[in-house]
């Protein structure tokens, strides 16, 4: 089996007025209407630039745990020697790396200003072991798409991370999946590579994405971070 990590596009788009949006889902008898704000107004497109040379984009999304607001994207969209900034309206702000874990694909990163149109959502886990059948959510920007919300569901969870069936392309690295109740559950990192018919070529399967689990971190982890810090944010 194998997995592609990603987050290299070709666009910079701003992001539109997906954030009125709202999911109805039914059971039963009895309609529901969930707020996916969470995933939406926290949801941040992570711009990478080699001096004036636009390279690619991730995805991340902006929290907040009491005094402390950061980013959680993908090591992989921060692990490099350029420069990372997060598009905040059409303003690049600069962002400085805290934290890689790269044994679980999972980076902090503090913006070096306040954000003005992407609101910190407040920073809560879902810490169950096991998934399976869950519906997430989560919102990105996959290659050549302004932000969009996807919808799936949990199809195999470990200790480390789950694989959901949903959708994700090139640029949606680093997007964090939320629960129905906007709990966060970890982040994108990778879609499954299988070889079809008679190509010897691996082709990407968008509908089966890794989501790499970062129930590890917590308010004191986050507090611990900042205060070891020379100059935080």
């Amino acid at each position: 089996m194998f997995w592609f990590l990603f987050f290299l596009s070709c666009m910079i788009t701003v992001e539109g007025e997906a954030d009125k949006l709202a999911v109805t889902l039914e059971t039963g008898e009895t309609t529901k209407a969930i707020s996916v704000r969470s995933p939406l107004k926290s949801s941040a497109k992570v711009v990478i630039f080699n001096e004036d040379e636009f390279l690619g984009h991730g995805s991340g999304n902006y929290f907040k745990s009491g005094k402390y607001k950061f980013v959680l994207t993908a090591a992989h969209v921060l692990k490099h020697k350029f420069s990372s900034f997060i598009l905040d309206g059409e303003e690049l702000v600069k962002l400085k790396t805290i934290y890689i874990n790269n044994q679980r694909d999972i980076a902090i990163a503090v913006p070096e200003k306040e954000l003005e149109n992407i609101k910190a959502t407040k920073f809560r886990v879902n810490r169950d072991v096991d998934l399976v059948g869950k519906t997430i959510y989560y919102a990105g920007f996959p290659k050549d798409m302004e932000k969009s919300l996807f919808r799936g569901f949990v199809s195999r969870s470990t200790s480390e991370w789950i694989m959901i069936q949903s959708f994700a392309l090139p640029g949606s690295s680093g997007a964090v999946v939320f629960d129905f109740w906007g709990r966060a559950i970890g982040l994108i990192s990778a879609v499954k590579l299988g070889v079809f018919g008679f190509s010897p070529y691996p082709e990407l399967v968008e509908t089966a994405v890794v989501v790499q689990k970062f129930d590890f971190i917590d308010h004191d982890f986050i507090r611990e971070l900042f205060e070891n810090e020379n100059d935080p944010l």
